[in-house]
């Protein structure tokens, strides 16, 4: 009989892995536990070291002073390890982004703890490992802490902590031992299957760890028996090698399929495609309509590197009852309207300023945390907030919206909280949920932030830091999972600086913020814009005057895109044929006429001024528009392109293009800069020389 040497630092994780592997190889080794010297410096003389045919150490550290003092012949192990599968499933049902520190006595085992969780598939957490001087753990405040059994390692300020338990030798660690321990046998084979069930496994570990060792088969049934798929290996002449019982319960199959053809079974066409297309996929989805049920295929070369054979694996998830549940929660969100109807897609515009905002969006809505839109009215924030949520992990749950200032203040918090039977007078029989509610696991959209009285601003922040609300009328806390999207066309800056708004409230949602720029930062998207809203209108083909579009390019839509929509569907119904300025809204018609007006002028006022007087305002005019300027800003910026001029001659040509508004003068030393009309003045002149 060989003999195991189990190497540990301390006595406590020695009993646990000692008891682990006994249960499993008590019979068929000789097992050996021993404790490193206290400065892990040696192995004492009783040690067994030098005996022992394997050496399992749970410290790396320890490998080239155990490979020193073992026998040239014997062989030595990593431990590597695991933990229950019960407990790794529990941590998976924390919200996707929960924040968590692994907090164990030493690093390496903090860091294979965190590795072996998100092989293990918890990829909800964001998980950090705890140690002194961890730069990732500046200023955050993280209150979920994960230990296995007992640790002095927990950090002030942690408010949960998750006990994984003891620790599992992994199943790699296990199959290591049995090759190299050369004593597989059935019974064997049995206990490390049973072991198996017991903990977690990570999906992908069939793939890596098929080979053609002599524990393959050991390997396969360990791994297939305790994933929750169907799961069925096959060679290039589709002939089945191995499978698990999950394979024969999908579809019914006799227990012996050993060395059959997948082709000779009747499968349906959809799933047929799948499992006998050239490519690999991952997670395909694939409707049985003969059985009612769907499912997600993956098919993968296990063998990649072998050129004379080949070998595939075909894993199948029966969903069924999830999209049936989908299905249902998506009738129910419909019903109810708390959808989002916009994607990115939706958005128009490839202008730089609209481009660079899209980019950015897309970006956060990757991110789950509260998020801040700030835009005038009329550019789109809510259309902006729903394709954050439609590209967002949330995108199969609701979208509420509501705008802070539609609701009176006294409503407010009774709508966003929902209110128990009998809280206030008038209060519905039965209570009311409230829209934190509807949102669960959705998104929760708040318009005009601005307009939140003090007290709700308090109530909002604590559920944004708890994520706990409490219905008017209740003493009940009730959990919330909702991300929230504000929106605000106010400068919530200046409303925390005369008190209406919380600072630690403007903090917590200006974390992640997009502003949507105005139309008038954006003019190149307009004919774009105008052409999607004749399109909305079935008027696609109607054409417009080119002036008109023209002075629709120039015109200032303080409304933004909403006046424009407006503006472009008004002419559209009113118009049989191309469109003229008699289509115009009256008040746009009327800034239509006077800047005809102003342009007749314009090219009077320009015709009327000597070549001379012409070249020294446009020299003026360029200057000003790069930057605002006062007289002596002028004359030195003139010297220095060379385009010198007197102190009085600058004097006379300022009021005359004051006087007539075409530029401004600003209050002190802020100078004078270019009106509107100004840029028109100069885009004349620049035409005319």
């Amino acid at each position: 009989m060989k003999t195991l040497l189990l190497v540990t630092k301390r006595r406590a994780v020695q009993e646990m892995y000692y008891e682990e592997l006994v249960k499993v190889f008590g019979e068929r080794l000789n097992i050996l536990p021993c404790v490193q010297s206290d400065d892990g410096t040696d192995f004492t003389s009783d040690s067994g070291i030098a005996q022992a045919d394997i050496v399992l150490i749970t410290n790396p550290y320890s490998f080239p002073l155990a490979r020193r003092q073992m026998r040239p012949d014997a062989q030595i192990i990593n431990l590597n390890f695991s933990f229950s599968r019960d407990k790794v499933d529990a941590l998976k049902l924390f919200p996707v982004g929960t924040e968590a520190l692994a907090c164990f006595n030493y690093y390496s085992s903090a860091h294979q703890a965190v590795n072996a969780l998100y092989e293990a598939g918890v990829t909800n957490l964001n998980l950090y490992v705890n140690y002194p001087g961890n730069r990732n753990l500046n200023r955050k405040r993280i209150g979920l802490a994960i230990v296995s059994g007992q640790t002095d390692q927990v950090p002030d300020g942690v408010t949960r902590v998750f006990d994984l338990g003891p620790r599992k030798l992994s199943l790699t660690t296990m199959l290591e031992i049995a090759v190299k321990a050369n004593i597989l046998d059935s019974a064997l084979e049995e206990a490390i299957i049973r072991y198996s069930r017991t903990i977690s496994v990570p999906d992908n570990f069939l793939s890596y760890f098929y080979d053609s060792s002599g524990a393959s088969t050991l390997q396969l049934k360990a791994v297939m028996e305790c994933i929750d798929y169907g799961i069925v290996i096959y060679d290039q002449n589709w002939r089945i090698i191995n499978f698990n019982q999950n394979f024969i319960r999908l579809f019914g199959l006799s227990p012996n399929l050993y060395g059959r053809v997948l082709r000779d079974f009747p499968w349906e066409a959809e799933l047929k495609d799948l499992i006998f297309s050239d490519r690999e996929f991952r997670n395909r989805l694939c409707t049985l309509h003969g059985r009612g049920k769907s499912f997600t295929v993956s098919k993968e070369k296990i063998n990649k590197g072998d050129r004379q054979w080949d070998l595939y694996i075909l894993l199948l998830k029966d969903i069924t009852e999830l999209t049936n549940l989908e299905r249902s929660l998506r009738h129910q969100i419909a019903k109810r309207g708390h959808v989002a109807r916009y994607t990115f897609s939706d958005i128009k515009g490839n202008s730089p300023a609209m481009s660079q905002c899209l980019e950015k969006a897309r970006r956060i809505a990757q991110i789950d945390k509260p998020t801040l839109i700030v835009g005038e009215s009329g550019t789109g924030k809510e259309l902006f907030a729903q394709s954050i949520h439609s590209a967002s992990s949330r995108a199969h749950f609701p979208f509420v919206a509501m705008n802070c200032a539609a609701i009176p203040p006294t409503l407010l918090e009774s709508e966003l909280f929902g209110y128990e039977e009998g809280a206030f007078t008038g209060a519905r029989k039965g209570g009311k949920e409230g829209l934190f509610q509807m949102a669960q696991k959705g998104t929760l959209f708040l318009d005009e932030i601005g307009e939140l009285s003090l007290p709700t601003q308090a109530k909002l922040l604590r559920v944004l830091e708890e994520r706990e609300i409490m219905k008017v009328g209740s003493g009940e806390l009730i959990r919330v999972d909702v991300r929230i999207i504000a929106a605000t066309n106010r400068d919530l800056n200046a409303l925390v600086d005369c008190g209406t708004f919380r600072l630690d409230l403007y903090y917590r949602l200006n974390t992640l913020i997009i502003n949507v720029p105005p139309l008038r930062s954006r003019r190149s998207d307009i004919p774009l814009l105008i052409q999607e809203f004749l399109l909305h209108e079935g008027k696609e083909k109607m054409e417009m005057e080119p002036a008109v579009r023209a002075f629709l390019m120039d015109y200032p839509w303080k409304g933004n895109i909403r006046e424009l929509r407006n503006c472009v569907e008004y002419m559209a119904n009113l118009s049989d044929g191309p469109i003229t300025a008699d289509h115009l809204p009256d008040y746009i018609r009327e800034t239509y006429e006077s800047s005809r007006s102003s342009q007749a002028l314009l090219h009077k006022r320009v015709g009327e001024l000597t070549q001379y007087d012409r070249e020294a305002i446009t020299n003026i005019l360029i200057l000003l528009k790069r930057k605002p300027a006062g007289r002596r800003g002028l004359l030195r910026a003139l010297s220095e392109e060379e385009l010198y001029m007197t102190e009085y001659r600058l004097r006379e040509l300022l009021n005359y293009l004051s006087q007539n508004g075409y530029v401004v003068f600003g209050r002190g030393r802020a100078g004078c800069s270019l009106s509107r009309s100004g840029e028109q003045l100069l885009s004349l002149l620049r035409q005319k020389s």
